[in-house]
């Protein structure tokens, strides 16, 4: 009797075994491979925060959070982002059925890189921490924004600061994505380890992020290895005039009579409903990862002249074939 009884529990510990391994297994092929869904990604910088109403942002799959700056030692800081901003983004969460990525860098914000990537000690002393501090509050991912490596050795390490985050990550089902200028060839490796790529396409010369110049920036980074699926096309919130200056699309629509057609106003260029939903389309049509979009806090609060409003219309005519 006592024969059996261990024979039987036995049986039932190599079963449960197999299932574990099995669901191991799963969820490693599935942290290691990026989102099938057509994905939505906005950035959010921590200034536009207090702005943005949690119910706000349906049909946004993937919310980056902007951003932490690097240190040169790895450290963290004490409070890397305050306890009421980690309550609003787990509301946003909650309330638009996104995932969370935290962003690192950035415009103005990526002087840390070159001495933290230099070496291998330091670089897993901030992938251990960074990683550590995503897990503790509820973040699915990491999304690296150097602007930008200026050596081979700098471009060399950022690489190997990506591929170690993403071995590092993915057996917590947890994505490292990447923010790229369309200029700029982060190399094969790095296109290989890491789960998704936001193309900056835009910020070029007058009138910046036009259709065709974004395509052909898309093109250009698929010929240099980057398969499609991993692509996302950056659209701009915001235009730019003949000078570069910046505005919202906020603030150049302002007070205007909605027309979806229009890329220009009082001399900036920008990217209307109409074409960020064609847009939309060829990302869709080519198979790319998704959109991304820099930043949801400049779109217009008027939810008929809205780009985050004409991005979910051409998702869901997409998806349903209307």
């Amino acid at each position: 009797m006592i024969a059996k009884t261990k024979a039987k529990i036995s049986v039932r510990l190599l079963f449960l075994l197999s299932v574990l391994s099995a669901l191991l297994i799963f969820d490693t092929l599935n942290a290691q491979s990026p989102p099938s869904k057509f994905a939505v990604i906005g950035y959010l910088p921590e200034y536009r925060l207090n702005s943005i109403k949690p119910d706000a942002l349906n049909g946004v799959t993937d919310l980056i959070y902007f951003g932490l700056v690097p240190n040169k030692n790895g450290r963290l800081a004490e409070t890397p982002i305050p306890r009421a901003a980690l309550i609003k983004l787990q509301s946003i969460k909650q309330q638009s059925d996104c995932r969370l990525l935290l962003s690192v860098g950035g415009w103005d914000r990526s002087n840390g890189f070159a001495e933290l990537t230099s070496s291998a000690a330091t670089r897993q002393i901030f992938i251990h921490n960074l990683v550590q501090y995503c897990r503790q509050n509820g973040f699915h991912g990491i999304d690296y924004d150097w602007e930008h490596p200026k050596t081979k050795i700098e471009l060399s390490n950022y690489v190997k600061l990506i591929t170690e985050t993403s071995n590092a990550c993915h057996p917590h089902s947890m994505i490292v994505t990447v923010a790229q200028a369309a200029w700029q060839n982060l190399g094969k490796d790095a296109y290989q380890a890491v789960d998704r790529v936001h193309l900056m396409t835009y910020d070029h010369e007058f009138p910046h992020a036009t259709y065709d110049k974004s395509t052909k920036d898309i093109e250009r980074v698929i010929g240099w290895g980057c398969a499609p699926g991993k692509l996302a096309l950056g659209i701009p919130f915001y235009g730019r005039n003949k000078d570069r200056k910046a505005r919202t699309y906020a603030e150049i629509t302002a007070n205007q009579p909605v027309d979806a057609t229009k890329d220009l106003i009082a001399g900036f260029a920008f990217n209307g409903q109409a074409t960020v939903a064609k847009k939309v389309r060829y990302a869709a049509e080519q198979k790319l990862a998704g959109v991304m979009i820099w930043e949801l806090g400049q779109d217009s609060s008027r939810s008929e002249s809205g780009l985050l409003e004409a991005i979910r219309k051409q998702v869901k005519s997409a998806a349903t074939g209307k």
